[in-house]
């Protein structure tokens, strides 16, 4: 027979194997909770660094493209012959693009260029300095001597650089529209070559004449090598010439109704009062483009580049 003690005993004994338990049990469930919010705080440190190192290569980066812009804006003319009149609409997209122009005395010429060159951003600007660089190039080579003679033989040296024209290679159609002025100071006579663009002719009275250069790009596998560009011939004696790339005319309007800018459009505002001086029509062009805009952002690279003789 077991004694009253003994029970009492046993029972308290019962009691304390299920408290050991339950704390033991409740230590496991604070070292699970001081593990989660150990992990939790490495999570949130890593998090952190992460976040750090990600805004670092940001930063990098704009310091990088804010480095191309200075670049790529030196490539541009820093003096203007004093012959002519002459304004310009210089806008990339994204800080760098591959729009450019060219304008250079060549002593009896003067050479004007307005460049579209596939893409924009750094891409963009990659390409325009390929391209850029071609141009100087073309400017002492003795063999080329026309408007025409400039675009083919810049066609047949970006095509041979991204080898465009070898079997061997992947086709690539990079390359540019634009146009290519050449303007003879005594006999205020203009060359004029396009690939896949046109100019745009302002006389004191009349409409707008439109000079339409070839339907083909410079580069490209589609465009055959030695490609002849034709070259026209204009008297601008009293013009003012309007050289663009087409990122003006492709500015869209507000909601609801998206209208690009547009060609007739365009044509309105060059045709409107611009009292023979260029940078007015800059200045018309500009207003225009913002009033069409409204809030809109611009899609594309925009250069126009308007002159006269003086």
């Amino acid at each position: 027979m077991v004694s009253p003690d003994s029970e009492e005993t046993d029972i308290d004994l019962t009691e304390v194997e299920r408290l050991e338990s339950e704390i033991s049990n409740q230590t496991k469930q604070i070292k699970k909770l001081e593990m989660q919010v150990k992990l939790g705080g490495n999570l949130a440190k890593e998090l952190e660094r992460q976040k750090a190192v990600a805004l670092e290569a940001q930063e990098e980066v704009r310091k990088s493209i804010q480095y191309a812009s200075r670049i790529q804006g030196a490539m541009l003319p820093s003096s203007l012959p004093d012959d002519l009149l002459i304004d310009r609409i210089w806008k990339p997209l994204n800080v760098v693009g591959g729009d450019f122009y060219v304008i250079k005395d060549l002593g009896e010429t003067i050479l004007i260029a307005v460049i579209d060159c596939t893409g924009h951003g750094v891409p963009g600007a990659l390409l325009s300095t390929l391209t850029g660089s071609i141009f100087d190039r073309l400017i002492h080579d003795p063999d080329v001597s026309t408007a025409g003679e400039y675009l083919t033989s810049a066609h047949n040296l970006i095509s041979t650089m991204l080898g465009q024209h070898d079997d061997s290679k992947v086709k690539s159609n990079d390359g540019f529209d634009g146009s290519i002025c050449l303007l003879n100071k005594k006999t205020k006579t203009l060359q004029f070559a396009g690939a896949r663009s046109s100019i745009f002719l302002l006389p004191l009275d009349g409409q707008t004449i439109e000079v339409k250069g070839n339907r083909k790009s410079a580069g490209g596998s589609r465009t055959p090598i030695n490609y002849a560009f034709d070259t026209h011939e204009v008297n601008i004696a009293d013009h003012i010439v309007v050289m663009l790339t087409d990122g003006i005319m492709d500015v869209m309007s507000e909601e609801p109704t998206h209208v690009l800018f547009g060609k007739d459009r365009l044509l309105n505002i060059l045709s409107m009062w611009n009292d023979y001086d260029p940078s007015r029509i800059i200045n018309n062009v500009q207003i225009a483009l913002d009033n069409h805009r409204g809030t809109q952002p611009f899609r594309d690279d925009m250069t126009l580049v308007a002159f006269r003789l003086n």
